[in-house]
């Protein structure tokens, strides 16, 4: 008996403070053979992108044939200037849809950076500023990508890659 959890890579940023979406997650018990192959895949973050393009989609994860979490989708791949939506986990007995990243935002004179999107495991951190540039911080396992600051030019980030985690009861 294998208890499994997938999620999905979180997708992409945009440099104009749309966020990525996080990977969905799917959780099941199975009952496998000692010594049967399983071929496990984990779905990569997508890529950041300038200004406002499309942000990389993140990849599906999956248990063999048994379960799998699709990735979540790059900033403004579903909306212009909007955050990516949330993959969806399938074959499980708990399946969820990953959390939404933040499209663009104002306040005043500044842009504000749009928060990745939450995978099961946790939020898609957010953006420092520091001496040196940005630095975008806090990925959770699946989570989306936090966007650039538009004032300064910046590229939207790279997402959190996906996880399989199995846990064999004997």
């Amino acid at each position: 008996m294998v208890l499994v959890q997938v999620v999905g890579g979180g997708g992409g940023s945009a440099g104009y403070c749309e966020s990525g979406g996080s990977g969905g997650y799917s959780e099941g018990a199975y009952v496998v053979s000692p010594g049967q192959v399983i071929y496990v895949t984990v779905g990569g973050g997508g890529g950041g992108v300038g200004y406002y393009g499309g942000g990389g989609n993140g990849g599906t994860s999956s248990f063999g044939g048994y379960i799998s979490a699709t990735g979540g989708y790059g900033a403004n791949q579903n909306i212009a200037h909007g955050g990516g939506h949330g993959g969806v986990g399938s074959g499980g007995q708990v399946n969820t849809h990953g959390g939404v990243g933040t499209g663009h935002a104002n306040s005043g004179s500044h842009s504000q950076a749009g928060e990745g999107g939450a995978s099961f495991f946790g939020g898609g951190g957010g953006v420092q500023r520091t001496n040196s540039g940005l630095n975008y911080a806090g990925h959770c396992p699946g989570s989306g990508a936090p966007g650039g600051v538009a004032e300064v030019g910046t590229t939207g980030a790279t997402a959190a890659n996906g996880v399989v985690i199995v846990t064999a009861y004997t």
